[in-house]
């Protein structure tokens, strides 16, 4: 698990390390600074060759902190035999860390120049980006727009490496959005947690590559218990799935769950087959489907491990579906069901079921949404949905911009008002349960395919049924998902890939 911050956040974590803790602005800046220059003398070595030149660098400095950063970046740079030559792009004295770093700098002969209506970039093979940090709060136009536009041309058309020092400049570290515009970094080397608005898009397409780097703030103990909110927005790595996911030596079928997945209709069977290969591959003891007669052969020559209980056209099935809503321990109800009287009434049972963890997707959300159901998990089981944006809209009100411009905000409303845990499905995909909020990182452009949800539907119901909390179950769920999808990208590619190909991933990623 690894803890994100957004400006805010950040802010406080300085705060409690300078002025809680006593640990001094430069020395922070210092330790920061040195695993921007660390990283950049790796990647000049890696990139040059003993025939070539010493590579040039310009480090382009606002007057703020982030610009303070750059200057002690020259100047470590410098102490390393790199040629450097200091663009300044502020308008103000700066700030004290900055003039301090300033100065320096001018008494060790360091070349610094002021970007007066224009500079060329293009004779440098390297550029440091410190011109904004983690504080801008304004649209960036004028002067700094022409400086951001100069780096990134050098970048386009001369093959410029930039690296950006905590973010690329121009990017709100709270979401990711551009502020006018901004710069377009390789890489960024940013200090202590990663941020929102390198993980968001469209920051995340700016940052490139990305390295957190320890700068020495105040250990996560002391965050936890002196910043408010510290350790509320976090996401995943593969050690999460060893964490979670435990297997017994001294086990059966029976200790692994069962979980009941009500899928397919008469018209769509692909779905329910997605979904329940998804919740056997993440460990489910056992998995049956609730579906329509005729997707039985589709089900038993796919997924023959798989239980099934079926429904004719004209049958009535409320006791058959009863037993089987008793047996699971888990349930996932609405890929492929339709929108008919009959899903309705699943939905219905299904939501009665307040002993269980249930998730609800697909055209189970759409039949909340049309019949204006409220959702009320608060004293039962669980409730996980797993709206995309659309989805989203329809149960909100909402349009789908202003969802995909406030995710974070949105979900955790709609979690908080109705006791549920929200899953909304986006290139970066949050979970929250109104007051802890999952964002996920891993996963590809190439799942941008059908059947895709009904994947991560059957993963997150499989591993509930394993007995894994709710909101831990939906978010593992979610990066399992995402690192299968990679699997499948590494062996198909982006544009080839299927469902089905993350289904076969889902293995490989837990392995």
């Amino acid at each position: 698990m690894k803890y994100l911050v957004d400006s805010h956040t950040m802010k406080a974590v300085d705060n409690c390390s300078i002025h809680e803790s006593g640990i001094p602005s430069v020395v922070l800046m210092e330790r920061a600074a040195l695993g921007v220059s660390a990283f950049l003398l790796s990647l000049i070595e890696k990139n040059t060759t003993a025939q070539r030149r010493v590579p040039e660098v310009v480090c382009v400095c606002g007057s703020g902190n982030n610009g303070a950063d750059g200057l002690a970046v020259a100047r470590q740079l410098n102490e390393n035999g790199i040629n450097v030559t200091v663009v300044l792009t502020g308008t103000s004295e700066g700030t004290e860390e900055y003039r301090l770093q300033y100065n320096i700098l001018r008494n060790l002969g360091i070349k610094i120049v002021n970007f007066d209506g224009g500079f060329d970039f293009s004779e440098y093979d390297y550029i440091v980006d410190a011109i904004f940090g983690i504080g801008l709060s304004r649209e960036v136009t004028g002067r700094y727009e022409s400086i951001i536009n100069s780096v990134n041309a050098a970048k386009e058309n001369n093959g410029a490496v930039v690296v950006s020092v905590d973010i690329p400049s121009g990017i709100s570290a709270d979401d990711g959005h551009i502020s006018g515009c901004a710069v377009r970094a390789d890489y960024t080397v940013t200090f202590g947690y990663n941020k929102l608005g390198i993980i968001f898009y469209p920051g995340a397409s700016y940052s490139g590559d990305v390295t957190v780097v320890n700068a020495g703030f105040v250990p996560e103990k002391l965050l936890t218990e002196r910043v408010a909110g510290f350790k509320d927005v976090f996401t995943f790595t593969d050690e999460d799935i060893k964490r979670l996911i435990i297997r017994r030596e001294d086990s059966n079928k029976g200790t692994y769950g069962k979980a009941l997945i009500i899928a397919g209709s008469k018209s769509i069977g692909g779905a329910a087959v997605l979904a329940a290969d998804a919740a056997y591959r993440c460990g489910a003891g056992l998995v049956k489907v609730f579906t329509h007669e005729d997707n039985r052969t589709a089900l038993i020559s796919s997924i023959p491990e798989c239980l099934i209980s079926t429904y004719g056209d004209n049958d009535t099935f409320s006791q058959e579906l009863s037993v089987n809503l008793s047996w699971a321990k888990s349930i996932a109800v609405g890929p492929g069901i339709s929108l008919d009287d009959r899903a309705a009434s699943m939905v219905a049972d299904v939501l009665g079921m307040t002993d269980k963890i249930r998730v609800f997707d697909a055209d189970a959300l759409n039949i909340i949404a049309r019949d204006k159901i409220v959702l009320d998990g608060k004293m039962d089981g669980g409730i996980i949905i797993t709206p995309h944006l659309l989805e989203m809209a329809r149960l909100t009100g909402k349009t789908v911009d202003d969802i995909k411009n406030n995710l974070i905000e949105t979900a955790a409303r709609y979690a908080k008002a109705h006791g549920c845990i929200c899953v909304l499905k986006d290139a970066r995909t949050v979970v929250t349960d109104g007051m802890k909020v999952y964002v996920n990182t891993s996963g590809n452009n190439g799942m941008s395919t059908g059947g895709s949800g009904d994947v991560l539907t059957g993963i997150i119901v499989g591993l509930t049924a394993q007995g894994i909390d709710a909101f831990d179950a939906a978010c593992l769920g979610v990066y399992v998902h995402g690192r299968a999808g990679d699997v499948a990208a590494d062996m198909k590619g982006y544009a080839g890939m299927t469902a089905s190909d993350i289904v076969s991933g889902i293995a490989y990623a837990l392995r």
